[in-house]
């Protein structure tokens, strides 16, 4: 579904930046192929960059760009969200801690939230923590609770002495 979003939402950006201005006017196109690609200037705008370089792998590029967002709306739950998993993904988990804590903060039944969360206790070691992530999605019905056990079995797998 957020990957659904995202591509509406690319959609809609392009079909904004062809509408205005590639059309009309006297000027050419004679410098950087940039000039075409509006600036992002809203925190929506900012999130879908920060996404669709997370998505690429982009991990610093997203980082940025969901810092971005925050700074324009600083109650960005989804942005604190992803710019924690940014942040995981460099490998700054303890910093990424603080960015799930406060997307939670804002939005107490965040399942993609709470999936991160989970993953980034299995990150450093701490199971009891991911499971307790785990049931919380579980009683709320979410999908990111089976998303979230799949990572657990995972890593219970890897880590079983036998």
């Amino acid at each position: 579904m957020r990957r659904n979003l995202l591509i509406l939402a690319c959609i809609v950006a392009a079909a904004a930046a062809f509408a205005s201005g590639t059309s009309g006017g006297g000027s050419t196109s004679t410098s950087s192929s940039s000039t075409t690609t509006a600036a992002p200037a809203t925190a929506l705008d900012w999130y879908n960059v920060g996404y669709a370089a997370a998505n690429a792998g982009k991990y610093q590029d997203g980082a940025n760009a969901f810092q971005k967002a925050i700074a324009l709306k600083s109650d960005y739950a989804e942005a604190y969200n992803m710019l924690g998993f940014c942040t995981r993904k460099l490998g700054n988990v303890k910093l990424a801690f603080t960015y799930y804590e406060k997307a939670l903060s804002l939005k107490p039944n965040f399942p993609e939230a709470r999936e991160y969360y989970g993953e980034a206790y299995l990150q450093v070691g701490n199971l009891a923590r991911a499971v307790q992530q785990y049931i919380i999605l579980a009683k709320a019905g979410s999908k990111n609770a089976s998303e979230l056990l799949d990572k657990i079995s995972d890593y219970v797998n890897k880590n079983a002495t036998g």
